[in-house]
């Protein structure tokens, strides 16, 4: 398994959203026997766009470009995973009070995000931060997440498609992504631009 640094350095930085990220990932795991997916053995819907999903990647090899990653914008922390071979599953919810920042570090994460803290304000921000990270890491996993049953069903595997020149625009779409309009491929923007023009 990758560790909380490999996940570090992809993200690009530590923070909470990671380290919560990083123990759903080996939550997930444990509970599911799961391994790093090279292909599309494991699969993630995430409920949130958040720094949580970096780790998740890292750890389980979960990728939008392989097509075993869907991330709805939800803004819950929330993870469904998914074992292909096995069809076992489960949705990981964060708990409500867990990895709660406090009254100072809200206000301070308000003053640093807002360009008005000082250097001290910014250090003090820094070694909360890195506190919540080193919290969050200890903790375990089922004082950090509510285990539920799955809600959304298992996406079907990706399947490689041939592309179709839009009859609007002129550029290249999947086929099974296009509309087909008086015998002609459109693409979905192209296909949603002349919804709207039809209602107005």
């Amino acid at each position: 398994m990758k560790s909380f640094e490999d996940a570090a350095a992809f993200h690009g930085h530590v923070c909470g959203g990671l380290a919560i990220g990083y123990k759903a990932a080996l939550y997930a795991a444990e509970l599911l026997d799961l391994s790093f997916s090279p292909d599309e053995e494991v699969v993630c819907i995430t409920e949130t766009d958040s720094c949580a999903v970096d780790a998740i990647q890292t750890v389980l090899g979960c990728t939008a470009g392989k097509g075993n990653l869907i991330v709805h914008r939800w803004g819950k922390s929330a993870f469904s995973f998914y074992q292909r071979d096995t069809g076992r599953s489960l949705r990981l919810v964060l708990r409500p009070d867990a990895g709660e920042q406090s009254d100072e570090m809200k206000a301070l994460r308000a003053r640093v995000f807002s360009g008005a803290a000082s250097d001290e304000e910014r250090r003090r921000y820094q070694t909360l931060r890195q506190q919540q990270v080193e919290d969050i890491l200890r903790m375990p996993p089922e004082a950090l997440f509510i285990v539920k049953e799955t809600e959304l069903p298992l996406p079907a595997p990706a399947v490689m498609q041939d592309s179709a020149v839009c009859s609007v625009c002129g550029e290249q779409a999947a086929k099974g992504f296009c509309s087909v309009v008086e015998g002609k491929y459109v693409c979905r923007p192209c296909a949603e631009r002349m919804k709207l023009n039809l209602r107005n």
